[in-house]
């Protein structure tokens, strides 16, 4: 087996099946000989803000000399991005010897009842397995979808972080704000500290429900911190720490730092961690994202923003409307089409100064983008097509004035096709 063998072995298995459960993945875990045991960990869940709230904090624990290890999704460039380590992803011999590990055992399981995992099991074992072998200090843990039944859903943390509830994933989650915050509340464990930045009071409840249930002391956002106008991050807890500048653009970005800070504070407490703030503050301004709000070129201003779901594009749309409500603005959207996709673009037409492009894209999943035909008619007069992207793109740049913005979004599959192809 080689590398690119490796891959298509991991790309090859199911992707969901009709029950959602855990006993899959700990039957699985169990044969590997349970490697989530001997990590230290936070994870992280939510509807967006996740990947951000861990960039903040790898980069902070970082500076404070910890080895942070990271599992995050999706990849943007290549799958090893997905567990790292310090921000370096682990090497191709490593994933090799991952899967040549795996592989028996998956083949075992997929003549028993419960059947073999599924992918995203496979790439969290890998993990679990990785970190096992090769210790760090802490390792924060991404949830894919929901959290009760996530395969990450597997261990104990030392923290668990839900950083907001939106809506996303209804067909498997649930058709209301609490129905999925009892998906995303299902990671809380008991007396393991809880920190949210959840702000739906409805959604809110439910969290609050369960970490009472469970004894689980619970932190939520603008109640027992926040980060306020002047950029000061206050907590009710902790010290409050002046002049927090965050290195990620946009205007959610502030919401996912206050989370991150309360989180580290309350784990370094735990930790017994000894933290500066000035290295905090250094840390967050320096923490960077690639393909959220990221700025690849300056004039015109070209930005990738993986926004895939309602509440992302939500949270871009009141970005444009802060930082250039006077420019033009054009966007290059393409969307999966098991989104909200006319909901998505309705929110991206209703600004002024956009002219809004839809695309698509090839991706490396086998989820079509939203095509033409499937947008109603009175959305279609408001929206430009070219379903090759690379020609789009050319059209755009072509009418662009250097004062400018561009913004390519609408799917992190879709950022991470274009961004190689425009970082160089």
């Amino acid at each position: 087996m080689d590398y690119k063998t490796a891959l298509e072995f991991i790309h090859g298995r199911p992707r969901l099946r009709k029950e959602p459960t855990v006993k899959r993945m700990t039957a699985f875990l169990d044969q590997l000989g349970n490697p989530q045991d001997a990590i230290q960990g936070i994870h992280v869940a939510g509807t967006n803000g996740k990947g951000s709230t861990i960039a903040f904090l790898a980069k902070m624990m970082e500076g404070t000399g910890q080895r942070v290890g990271t599992f995050t999704s999706p990849y943007l460039e290549r799958f090893n991005e997905r567990i790292a380590v310090n921000g370096i992803p682990i090497r191709d011999d490593e994933i090799l010897t991952l899967v040549e590990e795996i592989k028996p055992i998956v083949d075992e399981l997929d003549q028993t009842p419960l059947g073999g995992p599924l992918e995203f099991e496979i790439v969290t074992a890998m993990m679990f397995l990785y970190f096992k072998k090769h210790p760090v200090d802490i390792v924060l843990i991404e949830v894919g979808i929901g959290g009760r039944y996530d395969s990450t859903n597997v261990f104990t943390p030392i923290a668990s972080v839900i950083t907001n509830i939106g809506w996303d994933h209804m067909q498997i989650l649930g058709d209301t704000l609490p129905k999925i915050a009892f998906q995303k509340a299902g990671i809380i464990k008991t007396n393991v500290p809880v920190i949210t930045g959840t702000e739906d009071q409805a959604a809110l409840r439910v969290i609050e429900e369960e970490a009472k249930k469970l004894h689980a002391p619970l932190k939520i956002l603008k109640r027992d911190f926040k980060i306020d106008s002047k950029e000061n991050f206050f907590s009710n807890t902790f010290a409050q720490i002046d002049h927090i500048h965050s290195g990620l653009l946009g205007l959610y970005q502030v919401n996912n730092l206050a989370v991150a800070l309360e989180t580290m504070l309350v784990v370094s407490r735990q930790l017994n961690w000894k933290i500066n703030y000035d290295q905090l503050r250094q840390a967050v301004q320096h923490t960077q994202w690639a393909g959220r709000m990221e700025i690849i070129q300056k004039r015109p201003k070209i930005i990738l923003d993986g926004a895939h779901n309602l509440p992302g594009i939500q949270a871009l749309k009141k970005s444009i409307q802060a930082y250039w409500p006077e420019q033009k603005v054009f966007i290059l959207a393409a969307i999966l089409d098991d989104k909200r996709f006319e909901a998505m673009l309705t929110e991206l037409v209703d600004l002024k100064q956009v002219e809004l492009t839809l695309t698509r894209f090839n991706g490396p999943i086998k989820r079509a983008a939203v095509d033409w035909s499937e947008l109603h008619n009175s959305i279609r007069k408001d929206i430009n097509y070219q379903a090759n992207w690379q020609l789009a793109l050319k059209e755009i740049l072509r009418q662009a004035k250097p004062s400018d913005v561009i913004i390519i979004t609408g799917s992190l599959y879709f950022i991470s096709e274009v961004r190689p192809q425009l970082i160089k």
